[in-house]
């Protein structure tokens, strides 16, 4: 049964008293809860936005939602929105956050609009009031981490690059050395237009870089400092090491495959990230098994 709202909460979200919510109800029996909120106004959330170790590899990022009511609060729907973004961020999916507690909401990114700054976003709930009505509200997010900002820059920067050049990188069993412990590989770059360089390549949390393969010398960042030729592909050997032989470290890995190259644009300098291919993954899982000798 459809009954109207007059009040909206204010939701105190970083430390600031959030208005404007319009009423938007519906009548759902599934969704009926006795113990939910009865109203909007007793209604009191907060929210954050982090990425987890998973999240770039599979583009994501979390919106952290506290209840802070007295009451478990339903969420049925989730809009993101930032004049950052290019296009909205939708969740259907239902969650129950019990009082006092929170929970991570699984979002994906979409592109971002690189004219505009990196504001951060609006989050509209749609949550279940009870018996079985909804509305929503509208929640300010925070920035745990500083990540919202650093994945806008790089993001933007990524996506200039794709214009100008592709990347990718293989495993190159020929540049192996057993004996030293190194792992060969190949960054293949193909320049498209205007004035690329690469500058540099960073470890990541499986394998080390070394300098060539004649030493076992490791380190985070090796420098190539390599001018491209537009329409020419380069290759430029890179030679790696494990940086961890724990069996876990393998088995659980998310971002061991996943290498930043930095690279200078026209004279503007940034990162971009280098995915692996399912073939160059499970290459390098296989190096490092026996690298390790699990």
């Amino acid at each position: 049964m459809q009954r109207p709202i007059a009040r909206c909460v204010a939701l105190a979200v970083f430390v600031a008293a959030l208005g404007g919510c319009s009423a938007v109800l519906h009548s759902d029996p599934q969704l009926e809860a006795s113990d939910a909120p009865s109203s909007i106004s007793e209604v009191s959330a907060t929210a954050e936005l982090y990425r987890t170790r998973s999240d770039p590899a599979r583009g994501g990022i979390q919106l952290s939602v506290t209840n802070n009511g007295v009451d478990p609060l339903t969420v049925t729907r989730v809009v993101v929105d930032s004049a950052a973004l290019a296009t909205p961020i939708e969740r259907d999916r239902t969650t129950v956050i019990p009082a006092g507690a929170t929970r991570d909401l699984a979002l994906l990114l979409p592109a971002p609009q690189c004219s505009s700054q990196a504001i951060l976003p609006n989050a509209v709930l749609t949550v279940v009031l009870g018996p079985g009505a909804r509305d929503e509200v509208r929640l300010r997010t925070t920035d745990r981490l500083g990540q919202w900002f650093e994945w806008h820059d790089r993001a933007c920067f990524a996506e200039a690059a794709a214009t100008q050049v592709d990347l990718e990188l293989r495993r190159a069993p020929s540049l192996d050395d057993v004996e030293m412990g190194t792992i060969g590989a190949e960054l293949i770059a193909t320049a498209k237009g205007g004035e690329v360089t690469l500058v540099s390549i960073d470890d990541t949390v499986l394998f080390a870089l070394v300098g060539d393969s004649t030493t076992s010398d490791r380190m985070p960042t090796l420098a190539l400092d390599r001018g491209l030729a537009v329409g020419a592909t380069t290759v430029v050997s890179v030679y790696l090491a494990a940086a961890r032989c724990d069996p876990h470290a393998v088995a659980e890995d998310k971002q061991g495959t996943i290498f930043s190259v930095h690279l200078d644009l026209d004279g503007a300098r940034g990162s971009t990230t280098v995915i692996s291919d399912d073939a160059t993954r499970a290459a390098l899982y296989d190096a490092i098994t026996q690298a390790c000798r699990f």
